[in-house]
């Protein structure tokens, strides 16, 4: 039965999975210097790229990628949750003659794998790409890459807390929302904290607290 409600899931947040995907590899091309046709105009508007540029140290292509992945664990916690929530399809399925661990376990599981299969493919392709002699004209090392491994690893959370938000039964300008806060919060420092000293991730963490 597991294996069962992990396919009805793998089924619906699929298309999400393969949106963001494309994107992931649109970004991949752009920040290894594949050949993008007329689609590189987008990102010479968004973003100014020289070759002294080195990747994952104040990369906006890293950025870009994790922001990607950030939203696509929002879009998959929430669809799993508040779609079945508005459908009426929840109570269905926690009436079905299997335990409600397994329907919540299957949903987590195939959650979580997504998150993590589009934000750490890319990211792995990018850093073996910059390692690799003759990629980039600069000296790359593994560990220049540890503060981005940090918010990758952190999808899951942002999920989790998109997940609980879409389960509550409060208002969503009251404490419904208050899971998916902390979470857009958290990976909002957690980005800003790559490029910007800690004394200005602190100061706007005051603001928004005031």
């Amino acid at each position: 039965m597991l294996t069962t409600l992990a396919r009805k899931e793998i089924r619906e947040i699929l298309p999400l999975v393969i949106v963001a995907l494309l994107l992931q590899i649109y970004l991949v091309c752009a920040a290894t210097g594949a050949n993008l046709g007329q689609l590189a105009w987008i990102l010479r508007v968004l973003m100014s790229r020289t070759d002294n540029n080195i990747p994952f140290v104040g990369d906006l292509y890293c950025t870009a990628m994790l922001v990607v992945a950030g939203l696509l664990a929002v879009a998959v916690g929430l669809w799993q949750t508040l779609c079945e929530v508005n459908r009426g399809t929840v109570q269905f399925l926690l009436h079905r003659p299997v335990q409600r661990q397994e329907v919540f376990a299957a949903k987590l599981l195939v959650g979580v794998a997504a998150c993590l299969v589009v934000a750490v493919l890319p990211l792995l392709y990018y850093a073996v790409w910059a390692s690799t002699p003759g990629s980039i004209a600069a000296p790359f090392d593994w560990s220049m890459t540890t503060s981005t491994w940090i918010v990758c690893l952190q999808m899951p959370l942002l999920y989790l807390a998109a997940f609980l938000s879409g389960l509550g039964e409060g208002r969503w300008l009251g404490s419904r929302a208050l899971p998916l806060a902390a979470g857009l919060l958290l990976l909002v420092v957690l980005l800003l904290g790559q490029s910007l000293e800690m004394w200005v991730v602190c100061g706007g963490l005051i603001l928004l607290l005031l």
